[in-house]
Formats: C-alpha cells, structure tokens, sequence
C-alpha cells in the first residue's frame, strides 16, 4: 500500500512539473522547478496556475486517459497558462477561484478537441486552447461585477518589497539598471512574461533554467529575441513597446521551436529560424493592432499562427531528405536530437520508414544503376538492373554465352523486397533470344506489389510462365515470386528493379533507398544501413545468423543477468529486463539502477537507438558493445557507423560543442564491429566480433572482444578508454 501511494505521489508530482516544462517543449526537471518557483514570485499568480494545473490533471485522470500522455503535461500545460493569466488580471477571490476551475476546464477541452484536428496532420496544439480560454474569459469579464482587476500584478515593487522589503528592492533597482538599455533588460522581461511574471527578476531565473537545460535552446532564445529587437528598429517601431506590451516572448519561443525542436538543429534551421522573425514582427504588430479593437492581447497568437504555418509547409515538401530535417523521433532535448540523427550512418535517408530490400538472393552485381548509360532516364531513371558474374573470370554467363540458359541469373529465384499485395502480373511474354529485345512488350514478365500508400515496387523481365503469385495475393518479405529472366527488353538475362507511386505497370519511378544490404569489397564486406546501389557493386542481402538471432532476440518480460568482474577481482551483478513501452518501443531495464536501453530489431539487425539514465550500469557497457550489430552469419564483415557523441564526451568539452550545434558537430565518434571467420562452416557454436569506439585523433574510448554461444550467453573482454579490463557476462536468467 505504501508503495502503491509512494508511486502515486511521484505520479502526480511529476506530472504538476512536467506541466510547467512543457511550455518550453521539455520534461527537464531542474528548468521545471524554477519555472514552477518563479510563478510563485507572486502568490496568487503562482496559485491560480497551480490550480488550474491540478483541475486539468483530475479531468485526465477522470476520462481515463493514458498515465504517460498525462505526465508528460500535455493535456495540463495550457490550463497552467490560463490559470497564470487569471491570477494576474484577476484580485483574489472566491469568485475568481471558480473562473480559474472553469477557465482550466475550458482550455482542456479546447486541448483535446484542437489536438484531434492538427494531429491528422502532423502538427502541434501548441498554446492555441490557452488563447481560446483566456479570450473568452477576458470577454467575459465586464459581465462580472463581484470580480475587480488585479492592480498588484501590474507594479512588481510592491510585491517584491513585501518579500524581501527594502533590501531586495534595491537588488533588483540595480539589476535593471545594469541591464537597461542593452536589449537584455527586455529580453528578461520577456521571458519572465510567458509565466506572466513581468519583472526582471523572474526572467533571470527562467533563463539560468534554460541554459542549464539546453545550450541549444538558450541560443536560439537570444537569437529570436535580437533578429526580432534589431527588426523593430530598422522598420522604426519603438523598441521600447516590449517593455510593456510584452510580445518578445513570441520571438524567443518561435526561434526555440524552429531552431532547435522541430527541426534537427542546424545551420539551415538557424537561417530559418533568424527568416520566420521578420514575417513574425509583422503578424504581431498587425494582429496587436486588430485585438486592440476587442480590448484584448494577442498573446502568443502570432507564434501559433507562424509556426503552424512554417511545419506545415515543411512537411508538404516533396523532398524531406534535405536539410532542414524535421525531427521524428522526439528527445525532448535539441542537443541530443542533433547527436543522434547525426550517428546514424544512413541520416539522409532517415525520413524513408519503409524497408525496401534487394530482390534476390545471394550475391549480384548492379549492372546499371540510377540514370544509366543505355536506360533508366527521365522518368525512369530511379531504377537498377542486376545480373550475376563469376567472381574469378569477371563474366556472366558459362560457354560462349549464346544461350540464355548460359547466363548465370537466368532462371534464379526473384524474391519480394518487403511484404506487401500484388497488385499487378504480367506472366506470358516469351524469353528473347541473346541479343534480342523485344520493344513491344517493353517491361516483359513483370510482377508490381503494392508495399504502402503511393509506394509499389516493379520487378520485371521475368522467365516466360514463372511468376508464382496471383493478383490479390498478401505476401510476406523474401517470398518468392518468380525467376529471372530475359523477356521484354531485354538482350541479355538480368533483373530490372524499381520503386512507383502505382501499381499501373509502366508507372515512372520514384527515389527511394535500398535498407540493410552488403558490399562486397575486396576480402571483406561492408554493411549498408540504407543506400543506394551504384554501378558494379556487389550486392547481397543479410543471411541471418541462427546465433546472433538467438541473442538478440527477446520477449517483453525476458530476464537476463548481467555480470562484471573487474581486474582487481571485484564482482557487480545486474538484472536485465526486455520491456516495451506505450508507444510499442522495446529497451532494456536495469532493475538495480533504472536505466534503459531502447533498441530496434527488425530480424536484420540490432540497433541502438538511445541510451537513457544511470552510467553506473552495466548496461551502459552493453550499450557500447553492441551499438549496431548486423545478424547475419558472414564472416570478416566490416559494421561501420558513427556513435552518439554525448556518450562520449564531458564537460567543458560537450559544453562547448553544444553551443556550436547549430553551426555544425566538430567533436566525432566512431563505432566499429568486426567479424571472424569461423572454422566451423556448419552449425557453429560460437561465433567471435570485435568492436570498438573511437573518437578524434583516434582516441579510444572503448574495445571489446566478444564470444557469442550458440545457447545466448555472451562473454565480453571489455577495455576502458584507461585501459582498464573488464570482463562481462550476459545469459538468461533461468531463475
């Protein structure tokens, strides 16, 4: 029982928190305690917010809504800003009390009804249902007359001298006058009034919050505020105006959200973020001047309006593989964003979700590629051809090669790239002669599978009457669905392979990349997360290990024992178990410590994708060890890809690069796993890996030799970056 409340207790304050954080797009506790101190610079401002705060979270505990939406703040955060905004116009009172309840209530509904419509969109709710609750309370007001305005909020001296008297008076007279006159003094003020606290005092406080949070975000702050400040001068609007129509706060979140939240931080979204100010000077004075005919403030009206405006543009692009990148996979913190699309080897390609395998199995050669020498142009450029070759003679067909039978693809099997339906077959073209092509029947034997929505891959030039699937069809990934032959146009046996947006056989092409496939290069291969095959590589899918399938492949509930004996002989234990979220994604708890290792297996490959929590586990060694791990039963093959510096890297270092996030990441990590050949062609026990990671000027951080057993135990020889040896043991744990 006691635990039960103790969870309770932390649910609850965790979620009034989160509630303040979120307005700054963060869970970040230490920013969310200040955020949450500084509403209280005057009581009943503080108050009112608070509850508000708590009248939206028992409405979402009431409709039963889920616990972790719920702690995030999300259903709570623009009730919170109604109920500032009320304890600041309004004196206390019983009657305002009730505004306050039914002002939160209003902004929660309003949350949950604008969230339905933006979401089929993509979009965010931001802090429209605030500006609709808070209106129609302002409207409401003259109606009341048991309820007066709150005069107190307007002169912060008074408030500040019964807190502190005289003395903090005279701190904060002194602070003004340093800062006067700067722009800071503004931009203080500023950010002190997202919180409706208008004193420079509160927005210190908020902004020492911001840069302990993020580098990225404290930045952009600045950044936003100034473009906007300098703005005002040059179109000669008196600056002077933020200090008591208190719009720059627009400007600060705008460039925040742009710059270093909804998009990956970068240059580009710096040069967007410092472009969308000018438009959002403009849209905040026109509007201010058109609210003032209903006596009412825009708010953050502008900074919705802008910002919806520039996502979805954004978003509509028919390219979303150029900067600036949108983020989709959210970290709550921009610096960490940036790292981790940053590691992944195949970023550019990252917005393509759908895995699109080659079409065949074992080793094949791209024969033509993107934009070809013969086809493949124009409309039908995005396309491969592949054919076979004899490694030791470099030819593709035995004999003379007069006969297609000669040819060493003709007649082997052609698999589907990704599950999907068929949609379309064309199975009776007879096979050319050699060079021959018949240009009547361009495409020959051809089979299209619908994979998604406006996505569709094409497989043609087919073997006459061997296609084995019918229209309608429902298959699975690797399914076979014909043979290779020399029908259409065709003079020489091969594989024609492409990607459309339908199902109509002839469609044109569209761009998408291969995922998960070797290169062969020289005596070892290459693993490609997502690529696109150029002319004469050597190509072959993942053939997937039974033993590192085994590994690393769990079921949610899956306990395991992690192990380390140090080199002085001291023992640690960890118990491991294999979870999944509310948002269906798989990591890995530590029990003793709370961390988590989120992580990706497709049955291709493991990835890590994030590590979150304490690095006193032995987790975090796990973490290192097997960052990306390929599970196919190759030996010497070579898996390259970059690691997540803010693993890596410390303080003053890190600090330093965070700053410079958005003018590019200087600092480099790199991770590398090996494979052994294995004596042992058939059934192996075991198999042998080398990894390691290394940063610049090639230092490393860590190695590792591994032993995997065929029955999951791994055994790991683990080096530190000071060259201490650790030995680590993971296996089931049978208990």
């Amino acid at each position: 029982m006691k635990n039960k409340l103790k969870k309770k207790a932390i649910f609850i304050s965790e979620s009034i928190l989160t509630s303040y954080s979120q307005i700054f797009f963060t869970e970040n506790k230490v920013l969310a305690l200040i955020l949450f101190v500084v509403s209280f610079t005057n009581w009943w401002i503080g108050l009112s917010g608070f509850i508000a705060v708590v009248t939206a979270l028992v409405f979402a505990e009431l409709l039963e809504y889920a616990p972790v939406t719920i702690q995030k703040g999300l259903f709570s955060f623009n009730s919170l800003l109604v109920g500032l905004g009320i304890g600041t116009y309004f004196s206390p009172g019983i009657e305002v009390l009730l505004l306050i309840i039914i002002g939160s209530i209003v902004a929660f509904f309003c949350t949950i009804f604008i969230k339905g419509i933006l979401e089929k969109y993509g979009l965010p709710f931001l802090s429209f249902p605030f500006l609709l609750g808070m209106w129609l309370m302002l409207l409401s007001f003259p109606i009341f007359s048991n309820i007066s305005l709150n005069s107190e909020a307007l002169y912060p001296s008074n408030m500040f001298f019964k807190i502190g008297g005289s003395s903090l008076i005279v701190v904060i007279d002194s602070l003004t006058k340093f800062f006067d006159g700067t722009g800071l003094y503004t931009y203080f003020l500023s950010l002190g009034a997202i919180f409706f606290q208008f004193n420079i005092v509160a927005g210190i406080l908020i902004a020492i919050g911001l840069l302990i949070h993020s580098r990225v975000h404290f930045l952009f702050s600045l950044i936003g505020f100034f473009v906007a400040y300098w703005f005002y001068s040059f179109l000669g609007v008196y600056t002077g105006s933020l200090n008591y129509t208190y719009y720059g706060f627009n400007f600060i979140l705008s460039a925040i959200a742009i710059g270093g939240y909804y998009l990956i931080p970068s240059r580009k979204s710096l040069i967007w973020s410092v472009i969308l100010i000018p438009v959002l000077v403009i849209v905040t004075v026109g509007s201010d001047r058109l609210f003032s005919y209903f006596e009412l403030s825009v708010f953050s009206l502008p900074f919705n309006i802008v910002i919806i405006g520039m996502l979805y543009a954004f978003k509509i692009r028919y390219n979303q593989t150029r900067e600036p990148i949108l983020t989709f996979i959210q970290q709550k913190n921009p610096e960490t964003n940036a790292y981790i699309y940053n590691s992944q080897s195949s970023k550019k390609y990252s917005v393509f979700l759908l895995p699109i395998r080659l079409p065949f199995i074992g080793k094949w050669i791209v024969n033509q590629a993107h934009d070809g020498v013969y086809t493949h142009k124009d409309f039908f450029k995005y396309a491969w051809d592949f054919i076979i070759k004899d490694p030791n003679t470099n030819k593709e067909f035995i004999n003379e090669g007069f006969l297609k039978e000669d040819y060493y693809c003709f007649n082997k099997p052609v698999i589907a790239p990704a599950s999907g339906t068929i949609v379309a077959i064309e199975n009776s073209i007879q096979d050319n002669e050699i060079g021959v092509a018949n240009t009547v029947n361009n495409w020959g034997n051809t089979v299209v599978i619908k994979h998604y929505d406006y996505l569709y891959s094409k497989l043609c030039h087919l073997k006459n009457g061997s296609v084995a699937v019918k229209v309608g069809e429902t298959i699975e990934e690797g399914h076979v669905i014909g043979k290779c032959g020399n029908s259409g146009r065709s003079p020489y046996p091969h594989l024609h392979f492409q990607l459309q947006s339908t199902g109509k056989i002839g469609a044109s092409t569209i761009f998408w990349p291969l995922s998960e496939y070797l290169i062969s290069q020289k005596n070892t291969l290459k693993f490609k997360q997502k690529g696109v095959p150029e002319i004469n590589d050597v190509v072959e899918n993942i053939q997937v290990s039974p033993i590192l399938k085994g590994a690393f492949q769990w079921s949610p509930g899956d306990l395991f024992k992690l192990e380390m004996v140090s080199d002085n002989g001291n023992k640690t234990l960890n118990s491991i178990k294999n979870e999944i979220d509310i948002n269906n994604k798989s990591f890995l708890h530590c029990l003793n410590t709370g961390a988590k290792l989120y992580y990706e297996n497709n049955g291709k490959t493991f990835l890590a994708l994030n590590y979150l929590g304490s690095k006193n586990s032995l987790l975090y060694y796990f973490f290192y060890t097997f960052y990306k791990v390929v599970l196919s039963n190759t030996g010497n093959l070579n898996v390259e890809s970059k690691f997540p510096i803010h693993h890596l890297y410390r303080f003053p270092i890190i600090t330093l690069q965070d700053f410079l996030v958005p003018f590019g990441i200087f600092l480099k990590g790199n991770y590398r796993l090996l494979y052994k050949e294995t004596s042992q062609v058939f059934s192996p026990k075991e198999l042998e890996l080398n990894s390691n990671i290394t940063g610049i000027k090639n230092r490393i951080f860590s190695s590792s030799k591994i032993v995997i057993e065929k029955n999951g135990r791994i055994t790991i020889r683990y080096i530190t970056s000071k060259n201490k040896t650790l030995q680590l043991r993971w296996e089931n744990n049978l208990d």
